[in-house]
């Protein structure tokens, strides 16, 4: 038997204790954490704070503006101040020298303002010689808001923010070496990083300091430390609450050398190399995670500023952001919106010298391929192309090279045809974080393969930490793999971090942060995931795609990313979206008239600069914040209204350029034009228009003297006889009216309502009176969001609202034979009413078929209402089409599921079509982009009256118009092209010369024709870019090299409309010497064998694909 006898060994545990030690409770050892770094707190003077600063010499009160600087010298600062006149926001060389003479003295607690204004301060510096051999001195300025600081030659050098925010600048050594006085200049915003409040500001804080460097780095150290004490329940926190007790039992505020054993303390956990870049350069423990930290400033284009306070921010973000680079060697940083770049390249080009180098450094890295960082539902297709085309050839003129990645991290829901227009723009990325959002459902993937409705794909991620403006705390970087909802898979999470949407961008804390949670990760191991600074987008979606077998690995996600939230933004700030749709029909008449003319008038050059500058003023202003109808009322009323207005004036003005160049070139006399409208549209229309006066020759073909009807291709003439199914009205016995055509029949009651509307050719009733009293019913909703006004609408408002019942008046305007309408009056409420003209047409065996017509004029004035305009008609099926851009997206009627309620509220184009197998309704309109189908009721939405950020928002007086349109059969190609035409209306028929089938306009109308299936959309007509003979005088970008020898192009956009393999054959008016199907860039793809005895080539098209043809003319 072993002996387990006693051992005899001795040990250093002793066996009795003379002092009972306790638990730590974890509650209390944990709060107090919070008591070491408080500035404000009740113990700050014997905390570390007090030891953040050595010496400080602060602004003094001066004891008259009159004395000189002599006789105030000895505060070692001196301030002088210009307010700019009214809200101008004049640059550096405007003001110095030529206003310096009227500086005046400005004392400490001084004021200046109002909100909005642009000041100027002059600093006259002496930095004391005691504080010369110090490592750095620091200006802090804190005037509660933006500024940037300027050397005395102009350069930018950093912006400053406030309110305790970016307070310090270190100053050059240059500045203050051998004791000399230095003299530069601030230039102070009144507003504040997110807009104003404040009508006077002053200044809070203006000092030299000199700065304790190393209690500056203890604060980072243990700020991270305290952050991952409070990190779930590993064994790693409780051992980083340990050494936050240690520090602050060894930290003695009358001895500043307790600050290093304090440092020593905190290095067992952090490592050696937290100062220095050197700490991304060790070995991690961690082995699996990765957090990728990019350093970005999201600086929202406008928003609760307006697009002049940008301009500034864009300086002041960025001249701060290359001081980081010039401080931190592993930091890099990324920005997006290729205007941001060429509004520094125009107000601030020494700072946009300095951004170039660190581009060409690889530090400062462009991005995104837009011009905007732009809202994705409203824009139309090509609108979303030319941000592209826009961004990405700034980028390649600028900078080399093109964007590899669609970056829009804060936009409202994103288009299903983004993936194949991210692919044609040659970028095959996408980031977004805005589906963290959603306010009913949890979008399931972090990284996945986004599937657009053609199926082109692109490759996303969306940062786990749910946000852009991440501020690099310890939770940030535990988040980004905590959340990240791929990990099976895909161990990487970007983090983005950076002040943002009012700019501002990274801070030095955030980089020391990001050392310190690197430095825990190396050293402490556990949870905690390694983070990698220096890695750039291109570097980490490389990585992605490696890692998933370019993808095959990860999930897909098709269709659109509808976000669950900020619905209201298809509605809000009618008059914006009503002038852009406005602007983009007109500069695609431009385009199309302007490319015609200059190929078949030698005299005449397209003029490029022209258009492009109207895309570029178009493109700015669908921003995710403007055109959606979420800015303040400056931005909409001084800036976006006037802006789109004036390029409304200069495309009509453009388009009468183009036909005065036919005038010319005809050389015919003004009695020999003829009555005709120009149709910009690629097939054969016919149309009622109004017309000023009817030609003696015509009179027997109009009622009153008020219309015409036209046909034809690019050139309309009048039609001498009255369209095969003449338009009539007549009230029956009990009052309702009766409108017809030989197609439709419509019933009017003495309301307004639609009663019942029949298709005389299928005898089916489309109106569906079972629990409705009818069709046009205007709806009044409750409109109380939970959150964003202006962004926002709820679920629960569709519970609460109230019928628009009674007509105020209705009468006969028109009794036909073309046109038979009647006005009806409705009083809304107390404050706003609307005046809705119902319309009937004669009709004629068309394309597009016959149409109930309701234009409309309100006068609104609401809080918290929105109002909606409802038909139910008598189809059943569980899918509506809602047209969007260059397609179709089918949405539920019902409501099944979460993801199906949540839809409640739709993005729309140019119509809403809902059809079963043999039968459809499509209701069109001409400026609206909000609606939905449930059950059996199409609704549009008309107006909001939100009153957040503009409390004025939508008051004032409207017109829009929508038309009801029943049709055989499913949606098809009728319903397509009725959507084009009726956001074509044509307005009024002019006089043009017209004498001969070799006319000029004649040869217009023949330049391009399109036979085939009628679902290949010819959507646009345009020179190719970089043609040699246009006129390219003010380009915002400069041609990149010519193509084609000096050869003429034209650019052919098109697209399937409906989803299915089709084929279309397509002829040019001119001989041709080659084809190319290119990107929507023009870079070629391949070539296209084309026909030269009749110009003409033949193409092919995928469902739903957007396809670019550049034909080369001989």
């Amino acid at each position: 038997m072993p002996s387990f006898a006693a051992g005899s060994g001795k040990t250093s545990y002793p066996q009795r204790t003379s002092e009972l030690t306790f638990k730590p409770i974890d509650s209390i050892y944990q709060d107090r954490l919070r008591q070491f770094i408080d500035e404000n707190g009740h113990y700050k003077d014997l905390m570390l704070p007090k030891l953040y600063t050595k010496e400080t010499l602060q602004l003094k009160a001066k004891p008259s503006a009159d004395d000189d600087v002599a006789s105030v010298n000895t505060s070692y600062l001196v301030l002088k101040h210009w307010a700019a006149p009214g809200l101008s926001k004049p640059l550096f060389k405007d003001v110095v020298p030529s206003k310096l003479s009227e500086f005046k003295l400005f004392n400490a607690h001084d004021t200046f303002g109002p909100a909005w204004s642009s000041h100027w301060f002059q600093v006259q510096m002496k930095v004391p010689e005691s504080f010369i051999n110090e490592k750095e001195i620091w200006l802090v300025w804190d005037a509660g808001c933006e500024g940037m600081v300027f050397n005395k030659d102009g350069k930018p050098l950093q912006g400053l923010t406030g309110d305790g925010e970016r307070i310090e600048f270190i100053i050059p050594n240059e500045w203050y070496e051998s004791g000399r006085e230095y003299t530069f200049y601030l230039e102070m915003g009144c507003n504040g990083m997110f807009g104003t409040t404040k009508p006077i500001y002053d200044i809070k804080k203006c000092e030299i300091q000199v700065p304790n460097l190393q209690a500056h780095a203890l604060y980072y150290d243990f700020w991270i430390l305290s952050d991952c004490s409070r990190e779930g329940s590993s064994p790693q926190k409780f051992k980083a609450r340990e050494i936050c007790n240690r520090i602050m039992d060894t930290f003695d505020p009358e001895d500043p050398s307790t600050v290093l054993q304090c440092r020593e303390i905190a290095q067992e956990f952090l490592g050696p190399n937290v100062d220095s870049e050197k700490v991304f350069k060790e070995k991690s423990l961690q082995k699996i995670n990765t957090v990728y930290a990019i350093g970005n400033c999201h600086i929202d284009t406008a928003w609760l500023w307006d697009f002049a306070t940008t301009k500034t921010k864009i300086a002041r973000s960025w001249s701060s952001q290359l001081r980081l680079i010039e401080k931190y060697p592993e930091y890099v940083f990324v920005a997006s919106a290729a205007i941001h770049f060429k509004w520094l390249e125009d107000y601030y080009p020494d700072l946009f010298k300095e951004v170039l180098k660190a581009i060409k450094g690889g530090r400062f890295i462009p991005l995104g391929g837009a011009w905007v960082e732009n809202d994705t539902n409203v824009p139309s297709g090509e609108g979303l192309a030319r941000q592209f085309i826009l961004g990405q050839r700034y980028y390649e003129q600028l900078f080399g090279f093109r964007s590899d990645i669609y970056w829009l991290p804060d936009s409202f829901g994103y288009s299903n045809q983004i993936p194949q227009l991210c692919r044609l723009a040659c970028m095959p990325n996408f980031l977004t974080q805005k589906l963290s959002w959603n306010n009913v459902d949890v979008f399931p993937d972090s990284s996945f393969n986004w599937v657009g409705l053609d199926y082109s794909q692109v490759m996303v991620h969306m940062p786990p930490d749910n946000t852009y403006t991440a501020a690099a705390h310890y939770g940030d970087v535990m988040r980004s793999v905590q959340n990240h909802k791929n990990l099976y898979n895909d161990q990487m999470g970007m983090l983005l971090y950076g002040k943002g949407d009012g700019g501002g961008g990274p801070t030095p804390e955030m980089v020391e942060q990001l050392r310190r949670v690197r430095g825990l990760a190396d050293h402490a191991g556990g949870t905690t995931p390694t983070v990698d600074m220096g890695c750039t987008v291109k570097q980490f979606f490389d990585k992605l795609r490696d890692d998933t077998d370019d993808g095959k690995k990860l999930p897909c996600w098709r269709g659109e990313l509808y976000l669950e939230y900020h619905r209201g933004t298809y509605t809000t700030q009618a008059k914006v979206k009503d002038l852009m749709r406005t602007s983009e029909k007109l500069v695609r008449d431009i385009e199309v008239l302007a490319s015609a003319a200059s190929i078949v008038n030698k005299t005449y050059r397209y003029p490029h600069a022209k258009i492009e500058n109207i895309w570029a003023d178009i493109c700015l202003c669908q921003f995710h914040d403007v055109l959606p109808g979420s800015c303040i009322q400056k931005v909409y009323h001084n800036d976006v209204w006037p802006l789109l207005t004036k390029v409304i004036e200069k495309e009509r003005s453009i388009i009468k350029e183009i036909f005065l160049s036919v005038n010319n070139a005809e050389n015919t006399a003004s009695d020999s034009a003829t009555l005709m409208k120009i149709n910009t549209l690629p097939w054969n229309r016919t149309t009622i228009l109004p017309v000023d006066s009817i030609p003696h020759s015509l009179q027997g073909y109009s009622q009153n003297g008020k219309y015409l009807a036209f046909t034809g291709d690019l050139v309309m003439l009048p039609i001498k006889q009255i369209p095969k199914y003449a338009s009539k009205i007549s009230q029956n016995a009990n009052g309702s009216y009766i409108l017809e055509n030989g197609l439709l029949r419509a019933v009017i009651d003495e309301n307004g309502i639609v009663k019942s509307l029949v298709d005389l050719f299928e005898h089916r009733e489309i109106i569906d009176t079972s629990k409705m009293k009818g069709g046009n019913q205007f709806v009044m909703y409750s409109d109380t969001p939970l959150n964003f006004q202006a962004w926002d609408t709820e679920l629960f408002s569709l519970g609460k609202f109230k019928y628009v019942e009674k007509a105020s008046s209705i009468r006969i305007l028109e009794s036909g034979p073309l046109v038979s309408s009647l006005e009806v009056s409705h009083q809304l409420s107390k404050t706003s009413k609307i005046t809705t003209v119902i319309s009937l047409a004669a009709g004629d065996d068309t394309d597009v078929p016959p149409m109930l017509k309701f234009d409309c004029n309100v006068d609104w004035d609401e809080t918290y209402k929105f109002l909606k305009v409802q038909f139910p008609v008598t189809v059943s099926q569980e899918y509506a089409n809602y047209e969007t851009q260059f397609g179709i997206t089918k949405r539920p009627t019902h409501y099944n599921t979460n993801w199906d309620i949540a839809k409640f509220e739709c993005c729309c184009h140019k119509f809403i079509d809902f059809s079963d197998f043999n039968y459809g309704v499509s209701l069109l309109n001409n400026n609206k982009y909000g609606g939905n189908v449930h059950t059996n009721v199409i609704t549009l939405s008309l107006l909001r009256a939100p009153k957040y950020p503009d409390p004025t928002a939508d008051i004032g007086k409207h017109t829009f118009s929508y038309a009801l349109m029943p049709h055989a059969g499913p949606l098809g190609y009728k319903t397509v092209r009725a959507g084009w035409e009726f956001n074509d209306r044509l307005d009024k028929a002019c006089r043009l010369p017209l004498h001969s089938k070799e006319s000029i306009l004649s040869q217009m109308s023949n330049l391009v024709t399109i036979e085939g299936d009628k679902n290949i959309i010819l959507s646009n007509v345009k020179r190719g870019e970089d043609d040699f003979d246009v006129d390219g005088d003010g380009s915002l970008i400069n041609s990149l090299p010519v193509k084609f020898n000096g050869s003429q192009t034209l650019v052919l956009r098109l697209y399937e409309s409906l989803g299915g393999v089709s084929k279309a054959k397509i002829t040019i008016g001119h001989p041709i010497k080659k084809v190319l199907k290119t990107n929507i860039l023009e870079d070629a793809l391949e070539d296209i064998t084309f026909d030269k005895n009749t110009n003409s080539f033949s193409i092919s098209s995928k469902a739903f694909e957007i396809s670019t043809y550049q034909v080369v003319l001989a």
